[in-house]
């Protein structure tokens, strides 16, 4: 094997105690920019490099999501080409020059992963992972005469999340911990951006904590059923969009519906900022809806005094109606949060725009007392947009969803 200087600078202590540890079990918790990505693919690397002819797996909950995030990290800031002999693209397996191997997979196809023998895995984003995953793969590592660890980098979720149950209650490993503002690396507009965030998402994403959604206005949402790895949206459900017009920030969303079950799929979201027109917007919503043209069935927003604005949509070609309850903002809202309450809403875990209003879009608190109008509403334009639409159903008349079937597949 040649002689390759391998030079890792830790961002963080963080950082750098993570990648080092020997602990059986560890977390890397941190806020966006922490270095989680970066820790985890190093701590891998360094365990296939410590003990020659290892082998050990990096891993997503949906192996399509790998390509552009995990993998891309790995080789583009953490292993060096010269110490790489082979690398097979199909089946996503790298070997090394001292023998050892590293295959990157999704924990969605169990049965390819049920009869590794691994001598560590890291779980990148684990956040989209359930307990039986981390339990399947934990019964994998035994490949002989290495370091058995099993590792993950995640953001911060709600304290119902198995790893917060695992790791911070019952104590079951090592925990690492960090916020961006850890990282010295960041440039200053990302800074400035990410300090503008509120509430539970600013908790969460920014400061690295734990938090759940007290006090939010969609405090049932269920994170840990309803927000799911992205997966291609089958060609035969229906699609729905909401829209939040205005010059300065229009808005949409994109739902899928699968008509066995009435589940609603967040898909796709729209916040271009100021400085388009209908014609812009439009262009976008049929590029957003491409595959499923024909299928589009629903397109609703806007107020009863913005007609004239549907009206400029319809002429280009995309027909926006006024919802059915648009006198009746508190009724829009309270038909959303019974979606919400029968996990009717799932929503992919990409769609950051979204999730950061859902999770900041909070009632004003006074002492112990909440408000009953949710705080400066008028800047949450993603929230606008999906109860403009969202209210045009009953969620009572479907049953109640205990789990998304997009963990089955």
């Amino acid at each position: 094997m040649p002689t390759v200087n391998l030079i890792y600078n830790p961002i963080n202590k963080t950082q750098d105690e993570f990648v080092k540890t020997t602990a059986p079990k560890a977390l890397f918790s941190g806020a966006f920019g922490a270095g989680k990505s970066v820790a985890l693919c190093t701590k891998g690397l360094k365990l296939s490099l410590d003990y020659p002819k290892n082998f050990g797996l990096i891993c997503r909950k949906v192996r399509a999501t790998l390509a552009q995030t995990t993998i891309k990290t790995f080789f583009e800031l953490v292993c060096p080409k010269e110490i790489i002999t082979d690398y097979n693209k199909t089946e996503g397996l790298v070997t090394l020059k001292n023998g050892s191997q590293v295959l990157f997979g999704g924990l969605d196809d169990p049965l390819k992963l049920g009869s590794l023998n691994l001598g560590w895995c890291g779980i990148d984003e684990a956040i989209e992972t359930i307990e039986d995953d981390w339990n399947m793969i934990e019964g994998r590592l035994r490949l002989p005469n290495v370091l058995h660890q099993i590792f993950a980098a995640t953001n911060p979720g709600p304290p119902s999340h198995y790893l917060y149950q695992m790791f911070f209650r019952d104590k079951r490993g090592e925990v690492f911990q960090a916020s961006s503002l850890e990282n010295p690396e960041l440039p200053e507009d990302y800074k400035q951006r990410i300090s503008e965030f509120e509430g539970t998402y600013y908790q969460r994403y920014v400061l690295g904590r734990w938090v759940g959604m007290e006090g939010l206005v969609y405090s049932m949402f269920n994170e840990r059923v309803c927000l799911i790895p992205r997966f291609e949206i089958p060609r035969n459900w229906l699609v729905y969009s909401g829209h939040d017009f205005g010059l300065a920030n229009p808005a949409a969303l994109f739902y899928a519906q699968d008509p066995a079950t009435g589940n609603f799929y967040l898909f796709a979201e729209y916040l271009p900022g100021a400085g388009y027109g209908i014609y812009d917007h439009v262009k976008e919503f049929k590029q957003i809806t491409e595959n499923y043209k024909d299928k589009v069935i629903a397109r609703v927003g806007g107020s009863h005094q913005e007609d004239e604005i549907r009206q400029g949509y319809t002429a280009q070609g995309w027909p926006i109606t006024e919802p059915n309850y648009s006198g009746d903002r508190k009724y829009q809202i309270r038909k959303v949060q019974g979606m919400h309450r029968l996990n009717k809403i799932f929503v992919f875990s990409d769609m950051k725009g979204y999730l950061r209003e859902k999770l900041s879009f909070a009632y004003p608190k006074t002492g112990d007392q909440l408000g009953d109008e949710p705080e400066d509403e008028k800047r949450f334009h993603l929230m606008a947009a999906e109860r403009y639409i969202l209210s045009e159903f009953t969620p009572e008349t479907v049953p109640e969803s205990k789990e998304s079937p997009v963990w089955q597949f």
